[in-house]
C-alpha cells in the first residue's frame, strides 16, 4: 500500500506541483499524471494521478496529511490506489462515481452496446428515415 490515487485537482495543476507537494512526506518514486488521449479534451488533465512510494510509512503520511488540503481552490482526494473511485474522473463519493458504478452492475445494455449490436438501428431502411423528417416536419409546423 504505497501507491496513492490523488483526485479533484485543478485543470492547471501539473505533474511539477504534485511532485513539489507530495516529495514532502517521502521519496515518490514513480508519478502517473493521466491526460486525456482522445476527444475534444485530448491533451488536457484528467483530473486525477497515481502517486507511488518507496515505503509504506511515507505513503501514510501523505493520505493523512493531504487527503481534503487545498489545492487551487479544491479539497484534494487522497485514497490507497485500491480505493480510487469506479470513475476517477469524479470526484470520490459524489453521484457520478456512484451512477457509474450501479449502471455496470445492473447488467442493462447501454447505448453504446445497443449500437454496436444493431439494436439502436430500428429504423435502417431509406423510407424509414423520410418517414421520419416528414413527421418531425409536421410537428414543426404545427
Amino acid at each position: 500500500q504505497d501507491r496513492l490515487y490523488i483526485g479533484n485537482l485543478h485543470p492547471t495543476v501539473d505533474e511539477y506541483s504534485l511532485l513539489q507537494i507530495f516529495s514532502k512526506f517521502g521519496k515518490v518514486t514513480k508519478l502517473d499524471f493521466l491526460f486525456h488521449k482522445t476527444g475534444v479534451l485530448k491533451g488536457k488533465p484528467r483530473g486525477y494521478a497515481f502517486v507511488e512510494y518507496g515505503n509504506k510509512d511515507d505513503a501514510l503520511k501523505a493520505l493523512s496529511t493531504a487527503h481534503d488540503k487545498l489545492l487551487r481552490g479544491r479539497k484534494l482526494v487522497v485514497t490507497y490506489a485500491q480505493q480510487a473511485p469506479v470513475d476517477p474522473g469524479a470526484p470520490y463519493g459524489t453521484a457520478a462515481s456512484k451512477h457509474r458504478k450501479t449502471m455496470a452492475e445492473s447488467g442493462r445494455p447501454t447505448t453504446l452496446s445497443m449500437i454496436k449490436s444493431g439494436l439502436g438501428n430500428r429504423h435502417e431502411g431509406t423510407r424509414d428515415k423520410i418517414a421520419m423528417m416528414e413527421a418531425k416536419l409536421r410537428q414543426m409546423e404545427r
